[in-house]
């Protein structure tokens, strides 16, 4: 049997990657983790297959709701969650779900695969 594909996982800041990479491996999740946009977006446009893009809002040039628009031209169906610390002020402009910071480990997991099974 096949394993599923990974999660790409974005967030600028190193140790917020590496910690988010961890809660999601320890919820059973196999991730890709990049500390940029630009890379997501080369490794979706390359036609690399994700079960999910789970993505920090507030990134330098490019930010996560913009992400997430300009990867869903290249895989429309990717199923994606934009985390955000950002009160209730986020506008993204675009459908996607969102998970507000601070979180548990287990809301983060149920976003996820709230996502994925929602399939984008």
């Amino acid at each position: 049997m096949q394993s599923p594909p990974p999660i790409l996982l974005v967030d600028d800041d190193a140790s917020v990657l590496d910690l988010t990479r961890e809660l999601l491996i320890m919820s059973g999740f196999d991730v890709v983790p990049c500390l940029d946009a630009r890379g997501a977006l080369d490794m979706i446009a390359r036609g690399e297959r994700f079960a999910a893009l789970v993505t920090d809002h507030s990134m330098p040039d490019i930010s996560g709701a913009e992400l997430i628009a300009q990867a869903r031209r290249h895989a429309p169906r990717l199923p994606c969650l934009l985390v955000t610390g950002h009160g209730d002020t986020v506008d993204t402009g675009i459908p996607v779900r969102i998970l507000r910071k601070p979180y548990r480990a287990a809301q983060l997991a149920a976003a996820v695969q709230g996502v994925i099974d929602e399939g984008g």
